[in-house]
């Protein structure tokens, strides 16, 4: 039996493109109005139920409620929540896209909590279009790869029809073996 030693040489990883120089292509500002809408009935909801000891304090005749400035915490902390995720969603969407490369097909997102993820053609098992009544109205699709394992599936949400259909038949077209 021959036993020879496995040659394992480092690469340079200058010499491989770098994902930063890819031109990724945007998602539909509809999207944008659409997540930013669902961000206003959130806070709504949000901020009722953090006024409503306010109400009641003020409105309902309780004398006796001890410590009404610890109510002002709750209140502070949606603030403060409210005001991440509003950057997070103003800031963060120019930032969100694709970009179809010979190989693979990565996504990005986010401005303070960044996701890059990217998926090689041979590791994806199946696609799916999907969409959300409010989407159907907006003519929005989310994108959704699933890969082998499980652990590498990527969606893409917010793609217009056309988009979404023309990007799977990509898919589909690289995928067959």
């Amino acid at each position: 039996m021959d036993v020879s030693p496995v040659s394992n040489p480092a690469l340079d990883l200058a010499q491989f493109p770098r994902l930063e120089e890819v031109e990724f292509l945007p998602v539909s500002k509809k999207y944008q109005g659409m997540r930013l809408a669902f961000w206003g009935a959130v806070q709504l909801l949000l901020l009722g139920a953090c006024i409503t000891p306010f109400l009641i304090y003020t409105f309902g005749g309780h004398e006796e409620m001890e410590v009404f400035s610890a109510w002002y915490w709750p209140l502070g902390l949606q603030l403060v929540f409210a005001l991440l995720w509003f950057l997070e969603e103003w800031k963060g969407f120019p930032r969100r896209g694709y970009a179809v490369r010979e190989r693979d097909i990565t996504y990005r997102t986010g401005w303070l909590f960044r996701s890059t993820t990217t998926v090689p053609f041979g590791m994806i098992q199946h696609s799916e279009l999907s969409q959300g009544p409010v989407s159907r109205k907006l003519g929005l699709n989310h994108l959704k790869l699933f890969t082998a394992g499980g652990s590498g599936n990527l969606r893409i949400a917010g793609l217009e029809n056309e988009s979404a259909q023309a990007l799977r038949a990509l898919i589909e077209a690289r995928t067959r073996r």
